[in-house]
């Protein structure tokens, strides 16, 4: 036992103090001078569902192209297999390896096309989202520009009569007063 007891424990990184958690209050003096530890945050999700869907499908094209790259030269390598064999069993093999190329290229058109139509149908229901967003912001700049035009109508009709007004009051005015002051 004596012998534990010399040992230093700070060689190994171990207090021998009861470890209490209270943030970095503890190692603000360090942090005062320096550049404090942040949290990585690049390797989060976006939080759209959209973006993170539409990141997923990018993939999963890329990843097939891939592939249908590599049947397609499977499938030209075993075609030239069955035409170079020399016997029987050698060109049915070559010929099912061609043949299961095919069907796994065909496989991958299907599914390429339906994430094709998936990224239209994403596409396509995000505009429509964005249009109806707009359409009430759209509605309001609608109303209140026709609110607008109609007040500019309104003064401009206003200020015709009252010219007009004001016309047949100096009309009936001048006459008036030469009426009154006689020939």
């Amino acid at each position: 036992m004596d012998q534990f007891s010399t040992i230093d424990l700070d060689l190994f990184g171990i207090s021998p103090d009861m470890a209490v958690y209270d943030g970095l209050g503890a190692r603000r003096a360090v942090l005062d001078g320096g550049a404090a530890p942040l949290l990585d945050t690049k390797a989060a999700a976006p939080g759209d569902p959209f973006l993170d869907m539409q990141a997923m499908l990018l993939e999963m094209t890329k990843e097939l192209r891939e592939r249908f790259q590599r049947f397609q030269s499977q499938k030209v390598l075993a075609e030239e297999d069955a035409a170079a064999a020399v016997d029987d069993a050698a060109r049915k093999v070559a010929q099912t390896d061609a043949k299961a190329a095919i069907e796994a290229v065909s496989l991958i058109v299907r599914t390429l096309e339906k994430i094709d139509s998936l990224q239209r149908t994403l596409i396509n229901e995000r505009a429509e989202a964005a249009a109806a967003d707009g359409d009430d912001e759209d509605e309001a700049a609608l109303i209140e520009e026709f609110d607008r035009l109609v007040e500019v109508r309104v003064k401009e009709r206003m200020d015709a009569a009252k010219s007009e007004w004001m016309r047949e009051i100096r009309a009936g005015g001048d006459a008036a007063a030469g009426m009154e002051s006689g020939p």
